[in-house]
C-alpha cells in the first residue's frame, strides 16, 4: 500500500491540522524512499532512548522521548484514516498554508509508525529566487513548489516521539507543558523561600525572564533550597568565582537580570569550575554523569 505524504498545519487558531499532499505515482515512491533512507540515517547508532526533561542534548547514540501530547494524535490519525477522508492541501495557496512539518508512515498489526520532518518557509521556492531548467537555458520559478527536509525531525511509535533536535520538534508541536517556565506564582512562592531574601518581589516577578523560569522551576523541584544553607550555598559559589550576599541567615536576591540569572544557575548547578583550570564555566546540561 502507498504512503501518503501529508503537511501538518498551523492555523491562525493556533490549533495543528492534517492536510495531505497529493503525489503522482512516480513522485510518490520517490518520495517513500527518501523518507526511508532517512529514516535509516535517524536510527543509526541509537541504542538507548532516554526521557526527555528539557536538560540536555541527546548523545549521537539516543534519542530523548516524551509521551506523544494531545496536539500531535493528529499525524497517527492521519495514518490510520482513510486518506480520501482528508483534505488536500491548497495547491495554488501552498505558501500560506501555515505548514509545519511534511510527514508519512506505515500501519500494521495494530502499530503506528510516523516519520516526520520538519518544514520551514526556506522549503517554499516561489519565495525565494529558484531557476528551472527549460531546454538549454533557465527560466525563473514561478509556480508553487517546495523542497523535502534533508533529514527527519522525529519518528513516533509507540506511543513516544523520539527526537534528537529540541529546536527542530518545538517548531513542530507546542511543548510549553513540557517544557515548561514558572507561573508567576511559582516565581512568587519561590521568592518568598526562607533562604531568599527578595526585596521587590513585585519586580523580582517582572524582570525574571523564561530562561530564568525555567531555572526557577528546576530548582524547586530539586529542591536545593531546602537541602542546602545559605552558608553553605555562598562557600561553594565562591569556588566558581560567584558572590552571593547573605544577610540575616537568608541569600540576598540581585535586582539586575544578568546577576540573577548567574545566581539562579549556580543553584539548578548549572555553573561550575573546571577541575584543572579552575576557570568558571556554565552548562545547559544536568545530566547525570
Amino acid at each position: 500500500m502507498p504512503q501518503n505524504l501529508f503537511a501538518a498545519c498551523r492555523n491562525n487558531g493556533g490549533q495543528l491540522t492534517v492536510k495531505r499532499v497529493r503525489l503522482d505515482a512516480n513522485v510518490q515512491q520517490a518520495v517513500e524512499a527518501i523518507f526511508a533512507d532517512q529514516e535509516g540515517e535517524f536510527r543509526q547508532g541509537v541504542t538507548s532512548e532516554v526521557p526527555f526533561d528539557g536538560s540536555w542534548t541527546p548523545d549521537e547514540d539516543e534519542f530523548l522521548t516524551i509521551d506523544v501530547p494531545v496536539e500531535a494524535q493528529v499525524f497517527a490519525d492521519a495514518i490510520n484514516a482513510n486518506a480520501m477522508a482528508v483534505a488536500d492541501i491548497n495547491t495554488a495557496a501552498f505558501a500560506g498554508e501555515g505548514i509545519k512539518a511534511l510527514f508519512t508512515g506505515v500501519s500494521a498489526n495494530g502499530a503506528t509508525k510516523v516519520l516526520v520532518q520538519r518544514f520551514t518557509s526556506q522549503q517554499v521556492l516561489e519565495r525565494r529566487f529558484a531557476l528551472l531548467q527549460q531546454g538549454n537555458a533557465f527560466r525563473r520559478l514561478t509556480e508553487p513548489a517546495f523542497t523535502l527536509d534533508s533529514s527527519l525531525a522525529c519518528i513516533i511509535e509507540g506511543g513516544k516521539i523520539k527526537f534528537k533536535s529540541q529546536q527542530k520538534l518545538r517548531s513542530i508541536i507546542n511543548m510549553v507543558d513540557i517544557y515548561r517556565a514558572a507561573t508567576d506564582q511559582e516565581v512568587q512562592t519561590f521568592a518568598g523561600h526562607a533562604s531568599l531574601e527578595v526585596t521587590d518581589v513585585a519586580g523580582f516577578i517582572a524582570v525574571t525572564n523564561q530562561v530564568s523560569r525555567k531555572l526557577i522551576h528546576a530548582i524547586t523541584n530539586n529542591g536545593t533550597l531546602d537541602a542546602h544553607t545559605p552558608a553553605d550555598i555562598q562557600a561553594a559559589a565562591q569556588l566558581t568565582n560567584l558572590a552571593i550576599t547573605v544577610q540575616n541567615g537568608k541569600i540576598v536576591m540581585p535586582s539586575a537580570h544578568a546577576e540573577i540569572k548567574a545566581l539562579l544557575q549556580f543553584l539548578n548547578e548549572s555553573r561550575y569550575s573546571g577541575p584543572l583550570s579552575g576557570q568558571p564555566y556554565v552548562t545547559n546540561s544536568q545530566r547525570p554523569a
